[in-house]
C-alpha cells in the first residue's frame, strides 16, 4: 500500500487522473518490471501482467504522463522497454505518519545537543528525507512540531562542545586513542588524560564518554561537557572482547555503575501508582502490600544516585535495605532539619541587632 501511495502521489503531482484500485496495483507492478536492468518486451510484460498488449501500451502512456521516464531500445531486432538510465521510479524514502512523528520525537529528545554535530546531522537527515517527499507530505512533516512537544528537564548546554564531540565521534568510530583535558567538578584545574574511547553514551539529557582511562588503568565515564579539549593520537586500540556495555549499564541507576547490591524501598499508598507507572531500572521488582503501599526492589551498583533520587520523595519513601543507605538518608534529613531550625534564631538575632527595621 505504501508503494501504491507513492505512485498515486506521482499521478497527483503530474495532474493525471489516479487509476482505480486494480489498475493502480497493475501499474505499480509494471513500474517494478520496467525498473529491471535488462528491460522486457511488450509480450513479456503483457504475459506477466495478464493483460493485452493494447492495455499494456495504455498503461505505459499513463506512466509517461505521470513523469515516469519510460523508453525503449532495439536489440537484435527486438524492442525492449525499461526506464531511462539513472531514473529512480520509487521515492528513496516512504514514511508513514507514525514514522514522521517518530522523527520529530527524536529531534525533540536530542534538543539538548543543539549546536553539536549530532543534532546538526539529525536536522540535515530530516531535511534530506523531506526533500524526497511530495510537497504536501513535506509541509506536513515540517508542521508536526505544532502537534508534538518534547520537553527536557535539567539539560546541559553543549553548544560550546561542538569540536570536542566531533573529535570524539571520529575517535570512537575509527578507534583512535585520544588525549583529553578533563575538569572534574571537585577539582580546581583540568587534568590531561589518555583514553581509549569505547562509546558515546547519551542518558538523561547528558552525553558521556565511556572508555579505558590510562591514568587510572580502569574503565571510566566522563561527562563530555567537562572535557575542554580532545586530541586524536596516531595510536589505534581494540575494545577488549570481555567488555559488555549492556552489562555495565544494567548495574547503573543512572550513570555510575559498580558491583550490584540489593535495595528495597517502601513507597506510600499515594506514591505507589506513580512508581508503578515507570521503569526505574531494568532489575526492578514491585511487591504490592495489603495497606496499598508497594515495595520496590532494585539491584544497582552505586547508592549515591539512589539516595538523591529518594530524598525527593521525602517521608513517602522508606528505605528497608540496605541499612547504610537508610542511615545516609536519615543523616541528610537531620542536617536539613538543623539548618531549618537555625533560621528563626538567625532572623531573631538580626532583628535584635536592629536589622530589618525599615530604616
Amino acid at each position: 500500500m505504501v508503494k501504491c501511495r507513492l505512485l498515486v502521489s506521482r499521478f497527483q503531482r503530474a495532474g493525471t487522473n489516479v487509476p482505480r484500485g486494480s489498475q493502480l496495483a497493475r501499474q505499480w507492478k509494471l513500474v517494478q518490471l520496467l525498473a529491471g536492468r535488462l528491460g522486457r518486451t511488450l509480450a513479456q510484460l503483457a504475459g506477466e501482467l495478464g493483460v493485452t498488449k493494447r492495455t499494456l501500451q495504455r498503461d505505459i502512456e499513463v506512466l509517461t504522463e505521470a513523469g515516469f521516464a519510460v523508453t525503449s531500445d532495439m536489440r537484435n531486432g527486438t524492442v525492449f522497454w525499461h526506464f531511462m538510465e539513472g531514473f529512480h521510479a520509487e521515492a528513496p524514502i516512504a514514511l508513514t505518519l507514525t514514522e514522521q512523528m517518530a522523527l520529530y520525537f527524536s529531534k525533540g529528545l536530542f534538543k539538548p545537543l543543539q549546536g553539536t554535530p549530532i543534532y546538526d546531522s539529525l536536522e540535515s537527515a530530516i531535511q534530506k528525507i523531506g526533500s524526497q517527499l511530495p510537497a504536501q507530505s513535506f509541509k506536513f512533516l515540517r508542521g508536526l512540531d505544532q502537534g508534538i512537544a518534547v520537553s527536557s528537564f535539567g539539560w546541559k548546554d553543549y553548544s560550546h562542545s561542538k569540536e570536542v564531540i566531533d573529535a570524539l565521534t571520529r575517535a570512537v568510530f575509527n578507534k583512535f586513542t585520544v588525549r583529553i583535558l578533563h575538569r572534574a567538578p571537585y577539582r580546581d584545574r583540568a587534568i590531561e588524560r589518555e583514553v581509549d574511547p569505547y562509546k558515546l553514551w547519551y542518558v538523561n539529557n547528558g552525553l558521556y564518554l565511556v572508555g579505558h582511562d590510562y591514568k587510572e588503568n580502569d574503565l571510566r565515564t566522563f561527562a563530555v561537557d567537562r572535557i575542554q579539549s580532545t586530541t586524536l593520537t596516531n595510536r589505534r586500540f581494540e575494545i577488549p572482547p570481555d567488555f559488555n556495555f549492556d552489562e555495565f549499564q544494567k548495574t547503573a541507576f543512572n550513570v555510575i555503575w559498580g558491583e550490584p547490591q540489593e535495595v528495597k524501598i517502601r513507597f506510600s499508598t499515594s506514591q505507589a501508582p506513580y512508581i508503578r507507572e515507570r521503569t526505574w531500572h531494568p532489575s526492578q521488582k514491585i511487591e504490592a502490600q495489603a495497606d496499598g503501599s508497594i515495595i520496590l526492589t532494585l539491584n544497582v551498583g552505586d547508592l549515591w544516585e539512589v539516595k538523591h533520587w529518594l530524598i525527593g520523595f521525602g517521608a513517602e519513601a522508606q528505605v528497608l535495605e540496605p541499612s547504610t543507605l537508610r542511615k545516609d538518608i536519615t543523616d541528610e534529613f537531620k542536617l536539613l532539619a538543623r539548618r531549618d531550625n537555625c533560621l528563626p534564631n538567625r532572623r531573631r538575632k538580626l532583628k535584635e541587632d536592629g536589622y530589618g527595621q525599615g530604616d
